[in-house]
C-alpha cells in the first residue's frame, strides 16, 4: 500500500507523519491539520524556518509549539517522535501528544 507522508520543514527536525491506514477516503491535509501539523504560506517567514517563494511550509506540532525540533524518532502518532510512558498514557517528548494506555495493558 502507498501512504502519503509529510516532513518538518524545520532545519534539523525528524518529524515524520505518515497517513494511518483506514483513511484512503479522508483528505490528507485534514488529517495533517488534525495530528497538530501546521501549513502555512511560504511568505510567512519564521526565525528559524526556510523561506520557499511558491511553496507551502510543513511544520509538525512540536515546531509549531516552538517545542521542536525533534531530534529523535519514536512512536508518536502525531510527528514520530520519541516517547515514554506516564500515568496517563504514552506521552510524546516533543509534541506531548497523550495515546492513553489500553485498558487490558495494566491487567
Amino acid at each position: 500500500m502507498i501512504r502519503y507522508a509529510v516532513t518538518c520543514d524545520r532545519e534539523s527536525c525528524l518529524a515524520l507523519y505518515l497517513e494511518p491506514e483506514g483513511t484512503e477516503n479522508a483528505r490528507f491535509e485534514d488529517l495533517i491539520t488534525e495530528a497538530g501539523w501546521v501549513l502555512r504560506p511560504a511568505a510567512v517567514v519564521l526565525p528559524g524556518y526556510p523561506a520557499a517563494p511558491d511553496a507551502l511550509a510543513h511544520l509538525c506540532p512540536a515546531c509549531a509549539a516552538e517545542r521542536g525540533p525533534v531530534l529523535e524518532r519514536g512512536d508518536c502518532p502525531a510527528c514520530s517522535g520519541s516517547t515514554e510512558d506516564t500515568d496517563a498514557g504514552t506521552t510524546c517528548h516533543y509534541c506531548r501528544k497523550v495515546v492513553p494506555h489500553l485498558a487490558d495493558r495494566w491487567c
